[in-house]
């Protein structure tokens, strides 16, 4: 068996019994793909030994210049594919048993907004709509400034940034919500996570529900018929990319000093909760983390914090 054969069976597996997502497919294919343009697609499995994936290892370092959580994801791709090759009786014997390779990852602390910062970006769109306070963005006054194309985008990103800070939720999570799965008179939405795993998220105050309210009534008169809650200027759903560059394009116009994505705003909901003493187990299941190591990353010690809290329990003589 070639491995473009053994790949093309493998994608199946993965789409039809695995059912993983779109997304997860589309990174398998690249991650393939490359793998065979290096190896050669024509090349028999049996002939896939320790010392290519070695070789492409060195590959991806040393001519792709890639980092160690991209070379990683690659590595695990073909992980995966040689030990369904090898359960499927379709190799008998799997070459990284004896490959030992193993991709470091640098310890990288999670990057989440401060306060101010956090302010500055909810403010930038309420700005772009023609507000200057929160409590104003609302009825008709919020639905007349976002009848245009700019207006629309900013009541967009408004939207997006406040939900992706008060709920952690994913991207890919914020731009799957439907309308039958948002209940504003309990102030909870369902959200659908990774692998198939379910969730409610809860919305802290009345400003976000309104916010959401006004959104909906919004949304009427672009999308009547599609049932996803974020829609774009056409009145199409949005895309995960399409939130990414209203997020980081919030950022710019808010005047933050680094490059700002909608996982950040994930990042900021879980440290602001964990430093406020929320219990982990809690943050973990409003998250939607399988394992709560996982969780256990944003418990990073805040260094302006503690210098508070040692200068206010200090206690001399």
């Amino acid at each position: 068996m070639k491995i473009s054969d053994a790949c093309q069976d493998y994608l199946d597996f993965c789409r039809h019994h695995k059912q993983l997502s779109e997304h997860s497919l589309r990174a398998y294919l690249i991650d393939l793909g490359e793998f065979q343009r290096f190896a050669s697609p024509s090349l028999p499995i049996t002939d896939c030994d320790k010392h290519l994936l070695r070789s492409y290892t060195r590959h991806l370092f040393t001519e792709r210049s890639l980092r160690e959580a991209s070379i990683k994801r690659r590595i695990a791709c073909l992980k995966a594919l040689f030990r369904w090759l090898e359960t499927e009786e379709l190799l008998e014997i799997n070459p990284f048993h004896k490959a030992a390779i193993k991709i470091k990852l640098p310890s990288r602390l999670p990057r989440s907004l401060g306060r101010q910062e956090i302010r500055k970006l909810l403010r930038a769109p309420l700005a772009g709509l023609g507000f200057n306070k929160r409590e104003d963005c609302r009825g008709e006054a919020l639905l007349a400034a976002a009848r245009n194309h700019e207006g629309h985008l900013q009541f967009t990103a408004l939207a997006s940034v406040e939900l992706l800070v008060a709920t952690g939720i994913r991207v890919g999570e914020l731009v799957k919500i439907g309308l039958e799965e948002i209940n504003l008179e309990e102030g909870t939405i369902y959200i659908h996570g990774k692998g198939d795993r379910e969730r409610l998220v809860f919305l802290p105050d009345q400003l976000l529900v309104r916010l959401l309210r006004d959104y909906l009534s919004h949304r009427i008169t672009l999308s009547p018929n599609h049932t996803r809650l974020l829609i774009n200027t056409r009145g199409g759903p949005t895309t995960s990319q399409s939130i990414r560059n209203l997020v980081t394009r919030t950022g710019e116009n808010a005047k933050l000093n680094r490059h700002i994505t909608p996982h950040m705003l994930r990042h900021t909901c879980a440290t602001h909760l964990l430093n406020a003493g929320v219990d982990m187990r809690y943050v973990q299941k409003l998250l939607g983390h399988q394992s709560i190591t996982t969780t256990e990353i944003y418990t990073h010690v805040d260094g302006r914090r503690l210098k508070e809290l040692v200068r206010s329990n200090f206690m001399r003589g």
